[in-house]
């Protein structure tokens, strides 16, 4: 194969070389964690065999490659990283693929990524689309309050079923 491509990179024709425009993936939204176990039982549960700082490193750089997504940040530990990505998904079938290849992890609680634009904090934001039936309208729309969503829209399909999409911000979504 070709060593020094990346995902995006247009591969072409050296007579008739034209580039594809690069795709632009999002900003990470969510972050978390990752580390080596620090537990008194590290490497006792007989399933976890790789549980060194180098291994999980290795392995983070090696998703990086493929997994156009993901950002992995150094932090104050020499044996933990901020992972992002955007959403809780992605960081869980991460954190769960390490899992099953042997690796013992920290992981600590997500966090919301946020950005310094003006010099105010802005975070990240989901559209959220629920279809529901009727009788849970009530219910659905305290929850979202709770959780700082703000209604765009409301079809009622005259079916029983009614169909609400939010704003939402991603902390409130945590969970």
């Amino acid at each position: 194969g070709i060593p020094d491509i990346m995902i995006g990179e247009t591969l072409a024709d050296p007579e008739n070389p034209i580039a594809l425009p690069l795709i632009t993936v999002d900003e990470p939204a969510i972050s978390m964690t990752i580390g080596a176990n620090t537990s008194p039982l590290v490497g006792k549960g007989g399933k976890g065999h790789k549980v060194t700082a180098r291994q999980i490193k290795d392995r983070l750089d090696r998703e990086l490659v493929g997994n156009v997504s993901l950002r992995v940040l150094e932090t104050e530990r020499p044996d933990a990283w901020e992972v992002q990505g955007r959403g809780e998904l992605a960081l869980a079938i991460l954190i769960e693929t390490m899992r099953r290849e042997g690796f013992e992890l920290t992981v600590g609680k997500p966090q919301v990524v946020t950005k310094q634009v003006d010099g105010k904090t802005h975070e990240p934001i989901e559209r959220m689309t629920i279809d529901s039936p009727e009788e849970h309208l009530g219910a659905i729309t305290q929850l979202m309050a709770t959780r700082k969503g703000r209604m765009e829209t409301m079809t009622n399909h005259g079916s029983g079923w009614v169909r609400m999409e939010w704003i939402v911000p991603s902390r409130g979504l945590i969970g």
